[in-house]
């Protein structure tokens, strides 16, 4: 009877030793289950046309090409999994098995991904639009109700390098000198010419001298920025400079909400309220989210064939221009507007003519810059196209200004009563009661079409539709930072940077179709029977 031999090493063998050779080797699809999300990705991407991105090549000449849907498979992947670095991805590419399940044993180079991830935004807005089309024929995408928003993200550049209009200029006169003396040598050097000809056009300028006119019209494109931001800045009351960052010159410097200020770009992203699959995607220079609000609709209609009905947008959306414009186009913007109503106000009486009653003067509101009556104590009659002060004095429009705004240009219309010197009320409507100019308010052109979207908005069904918006709204910006790790562009310049953006916003359309994939599934299976 055989006994049991006791073990030399007290440790657990290994199953398979580096050494031993295998007479049955596991396949590569047997490592993956079919659950696994990498499966997922493969199926819903292979359903995609890439006929437009097969074309870029040529098909006969040079060694033959890796196909665009594994490479955009890879790339999608690795993002949903939070690998951003090309080098990281061919690292996964030779030694996690999902990647080398995906790529089917492909090594692809670290340059080769840079390269293809830079390339091709035409190619890439196509596979975009199809993932949400095909989200759209599913039925967990419309476009009847969408979102709008913006956020920041960190550009690739150091918030200590800046340019200032003064160091600016200190520059152009360094390099001006520079110019004169380079000038001063070239023509120094052309009596010899005759003697030595090296082929080069007389006309040509050498290439040191072109990289400093290059840079000579880049220094006075930036000069000319700064000084147009630091009048608008002196305009606001904001004695700091402005700032340019020298990295990255399409990038601005805003705040952070983190806290701070630092170079970034605005992206903006638009989302229908069925899901919060992202619709619209683009990335601004600066803080300007609330003038594309209209291009950026047009943009998903034409892309998708379908006009939606209503736009949800946070108050920052709800400028006169857009107000307008939302009204013209009959489409419906649910965003909330700073409006005061005077409609409760003891200015309010039914003869504006007659001054407001004695007891209701300290219920009047205050202004907290003037500490006189406010705006709001002054009643604006439509028909007459004038004000009634609260001694019931009209206040007659008086000059027209056009102010600059960010949107475009604004009518200003400035109103001024003439019977200031007599008036009772004198000390407690102006700061100075003793000046001779009476006292003035003001209102601009939109403010007829703001009072009727403030009316719209308190409509209880409006405010209970406007909560939706929060979630779908605000989540992509908080899944493209955290879950894909896009909190700074890693490339430079506004086309690259849009570029980058596009790649998350079609990895988070990915992600939460994969989220979705196998209820589709179940579901398409019981419709086909």
């Amino acid at each position: 009877m055989s006994q049991r031999q006791r073990k030399v090493d007290y440790w657990h063998d290994a199953p398979m030793p580096r050494e031993q050779l295998v007479l049955f080797e596991e396949t590569l699809e047997s490592r993956i289950p079919d659950g696994h999300p990498v499966r997922v990705v493969d199926e819903i991407l292979s359903r995609l046309d890439w006929a437009e991105w097969e074309a870029e090549s040529h098909g006969r000449l040079g060694q033959p090409p890796i196909h665009p849907s594994v490479m955009c498979k890879v790339l999608l992947f690795a993002m949903i999994r939070r690998i951003r670095s090309c080098r990281q991805i061919e690292y996964n590419l030779r030694h996690s098995i999902d990647f080398i399940w995906l790529a089917a044993g492909r090594t692809i180079d670290h340059s080769t991904l840079s390269e293809f991830r830079r390339k091709h935004p035409k190619q890439l807005k196509n596979i975009y639009r199809q993932m949400v089309q095909l989200a759209i024929d599913l039925g967990v995408a419309k476009l009847a109700e969408l979102c709008i928003d913006g956020s920041r993200v960190l550009a690739n550049a150091s918030r200590y390098k800046t340019l200032t209009a003064e160091k600016t200029e200190r520059l152009l006169v360094t390099l001006g000198e520079q110019i004169d003396k380079a000038m001063a040598e070239l023509d120094a050097n052309d009596c010899m010419d005759e003697l030595f000809d090296d082929g080069e056009s007389s006309e040509r300028l050498p290439s040191e001298l072109q990289d400093l006119k290059a840079r000579q019209e880049k220094l006075q494109a930036a000069l000319e920025y700064l000084q147009d931001k630091d009048k608008y800045r002196k305009s606001r009351g904001k004695k700091s400079p402005a700032q340019l960052p020298i990295t990255d010159q399409d990038s601005r410097v805003l705040p952070n909400k983190e806290g701070g200020f630092a170079p970034n770009y605005t992206p903006m992203v638009v989302t229908e309220i069925e899901n919060g699959f992202i619709v619209g995607a683009d990335v601004l220079i600066g803080a300007v989210e609330h003038t594309v609000m209209t291009t950026m609709l047009d943009t998903v209609e034409c892309d998708f064939g379908e006009r939606p009905e209503t736009l949800m947008a946070d108050a920052a959306y709800s400028a006169g221009q857009n107000l307008i414009a939302m009204e013209s186009r009959e489409q419906e913007l649910l965003s909330p507007i700073i409006y005061e109503d005077a409609a409760d106000s003891p200015a309010r009486r039914e003869d504006l003519t007659q001054p407001v009653a004695e007891q209701n003067l300290d219920r009047l509101p205050i202004s907290a810059a003037t500490k006189c009556f406010d705006m709001q104590a002054f009643i604006y009659v439509e028909q007459t196209d004038c004000f009634y002060c609260p001694a019931g004095k009209p206040l007659l429009r008086a000059e027209t200004k056009i102010i600059q705004r960010l949107g475009g240009p604004v009518e200003q219309f400035i109103y001024r009563c003439s019977h200031c010197d007599d008036c009772t009320l004198a000390v407690r409507c102006r700061k100075n009661s003793a000046s001779i100019r009476g006292r003035t308010v003001q209102r601009n052109g939109f403010e007829s079409v703001r009072r009727r979207h403030h009316h719209r908005m308190q409509h209880p069904t409006a405010e209970a539709r406007y909560k939706r918006r929060l979630y779908f709204g605000e989540t992509p910006f908080a899944v493209l930072k955290s879950a894909l790790d896009l909190r700074r562009f890693s490339v430079r310049g506004i086309a690259g940077v849009q570029q980058e953006w596009l790649w998350g916003c079609t990895a988070f359309n990915l992600k939460k179709l994969c989220g979705m994939w196998a209820g589709l599934r179940v579901k398409q299976v019981s419709v086909a029977n």
